[in-house]
């Protein structure tokens, strides 16, 4: 039996960002955010159901492998790499791929014996890594026998968040982003020297603008109005709260999408953007 092809590679974006997209600062976060990094921990680590390959694969003929271990997958670049301290990296249950031109795995540290944990010279390199994972999952002639895909995540850093946004594949696609939007203070950008590529539409940004002003405004951090999520011509819309908490299939971590939230002396929001559907 052929083995069916899955279409291209789903991916989704993972960053905090300040109001203005400010994402770092001299090499490194310019923020520590207790529940920030809580959230991308439990985010990148959630496993959720991909009922679209079940079906083409069983169509097939294939079914799922009871036995095989899935993780989630976090693609960054070097300097992203890097900027994970020593004790965090790799970062724990999720298949690590590395896209670095000039470095391979001993001049990252990494262990070569480590199979769930690579060093890729492309972005395409790292997909169809990706790719043969995702396959794993399902007893078939082509499965590997180790780790298999689940969901993929973009962690930066920018030259790669910018390559992803901009650019488009038949092997992949950028649909969600999970952004941590930082509120308040207002001013966090002042710190920032490496910037998100803007995605929002002049008047997502301006509703944005005023919900930072009415969170530095008051120590009260109670419900503001909704974004309008139904506005045409944007090009990313911000999934209301129950489309967030179904990207996690109801999980605890989902409870606070939405929300605004006290981490530290910051005001912040887990948001989650969906690249508009072309007609």
């Amino acid at each position: 039996m052929a083995v069916p092809n899955l279409g291209p590679l789903r991916m989704t974006l993972v960053v905090a960002a300040s109001m203005q997209n400010g994402i770092g600062a001299s090499g490194s976060l310019p923020w520590r955010l207790a529940k920030d990094m809580a959230y991308f921990r439990k985010a990148t680590t959630h496993l959720v159901a991909i009922p679209e390959d079940d079906a083409k694969m069983a169509d097939a003929g294939y079914e799922r492998r009871k036995d095989v271990c899935i993780k989630n997958a976090v693609i960054m670049g070097r300097n992203t790499w890097e900027s994970i301290p020593e004790r965090f990296r790799p970062l724990s249950d999720r298949l690590n791929v590395v896209v670095s031109t000039t470095q391979g795995p001993e001049d990252l540290g990494i262990d070569t014996a480590d199979p769930d944990t690579v060093v890729v010279k492309t972005f395409d390199d790292a997909v169809a890594f990706l790719q043969e994972r995702r396959i794993a999952r399902y007893l078939c002639p082509k499965a590997a026998d180790q780790s298999a895909l689940g969901r993929t995540f973009v962690i930066g850093g920018a030259a790669i968040y910018r390559y992803v946004m901009t650019q488009s594949s038949e092997h992949w696609t950028l649909d969600n982003m999970l952004v941590t939007r930082i509120l308040s203070p207002m001013d966090s950008v002042k710190q920032c020297d490496v910037f998100l590529q803007e995605f929002r539409s002049p008047t997502q940004q301006a509703w944005e603008k005023e919900l930072g002003q009415k969170c530095s405004a008051t120590a009260s951090l109670e419900l503001m109005p909704s974004m309008d999520h139904t506005e045409d011509d944007a090009s990313w819309k911000q999934a209301p709260k129950a489309e967030h908490t179904a990207f996690f299939d109801d999980a605890p971590l989902a409870k606070d999408a939405g929300e605004l939230l006290q981490d530290k002396e910051s005001v912040i929001q887990f948001q989650l953007w969906r690249r508009k559907q072309k007609p």
